[in-house]
């Protein structure tokens, strides 16, 4: 009998073993799903950073909007998300412009004698080290989804014009984001400048510096292993940037960072809060009536 119960006692604590390592297994993967899946959370317009921190303007002793700096330009950055056709997602609406509208815009700045430049070209303008036209634009996609590879790509080796796209190295290989392979291979693009996002997408403004310090360095040492290419411009996830994150970003390496502030004139005193304008659904005459402007509202 003692033979039996201990039989049956095995046998009781295998199947309750087996069922706790089947749970824990499960509650593993479901983890492994929901971190794969993860991405950014759709924002609308009233997420993102349109007014330059009080700290930053004491400390450069300038206000918000167009300056008067001793060497400036007037150059357009626009910013964009998504390019690509949406349906019954109103958030995601908010952020996305349809192939065809982006395609019409290039086309629209090409016709007004524009030459479409990067970041990494600004600087070497603004430092002296080579001399562009007079009439500049520069195209940003953030967050590196995958519709930069699918739809964007294809449309700037179209058109030949360049642009940048600002990558989160955490988001990579996830739904709705590109591949790894995929950055390696648009990075050898004379077309395409990579530029960090952060590691993880997250808000600068306010957090400490270790945690700031890491996000903005490590993401620049990640793509520069990626890509095996200098990464000299970064962008502030939602804009959120302070005087902690404008110093991080310098002494990453970063020579220039973007932000969401609207404003059109560019200078070397702001070239770590580079100004940029959505275009929304502006074609034709009215995106160049719009890039006439001298002061611009938060989109």
């Amino acid at each position: 009998m003692a033979r039996k119960r201990t039989k049956k006692y095995k046998k009781f604590s295998n199947k309750v073993r087996f069922i706790g390592v089947s749970v824990f297994l499960f509650a593993v993967f479901g983890l492994f799903v929901f971190y794969q899946s993860r991405s950014i959370p759709e924002l609308g317009d009233e997420s993102l950073v349109t007014v330059l921190p009080q700290d930053l303007r004491n400390v450069l002793g300038i206000k918000i909007g167009p300056q008067l700096f001793e060497k400036q330009e007037r150059i357009p950055v626009f910013l964009y998300h998504y390019i690509e056709y949406v349906k019954d997602d109103p958030g995601r609406q908010k952020l996305t412009i349809p192939p065809h509208i982006l395609i019409s815009q290039i086309e629209t700045l090409k016709d007004a004698g524009y030459t479409f430049i990067t970041p990494d070209d600004l600087m070497n303008d603004l430092s002296g080290k080579i001399t562009l036209p007079d009439k500049l634009v520069i195209l940003t996609f953030d967050d590196g989804y995958m519709d930069f590879y699918t739809d964007v790509f294809t449309i700037l080796k179209k058109e030949q014009v360049k642009a940048i796209v600002y990558i989160v190295p955490n988001l990579l290989n996830r739904p709705n984001y590109m591949f790894t392979f995929q950055v390696k291979e648009i990075a050898k693009s004379p077309l395409i400048e990579i530029g960090a996002h952060t590691m993880n997408h997250v808000w600068l403004r306010g957090i400490t510096k270790a945690a700031a310090e890491y996000e903005i360095s490590q993401s620049r040492k990640t793509l520069t292993d990626m890509v095996q290419l200098p990464i000299n411009s970064f962008a502030y996830p939602y804009g959120a940037l302070d005087q902690q994150a404008v110093n991080l970003v310098k002494d990453a390496g970063y020579t220039n960072a973007v932000s969401t502030i609207p404003g059109i004139v560019q200078a070397e005193q702001n070239k770590f809060f580079l100004y940029r304008l959505r275009p929304g659904y502006r074609t034709g005459e009215e995106l160049i009536k719009f890039l006439a402007q001298k002061d611009f509202k938060p989109w």
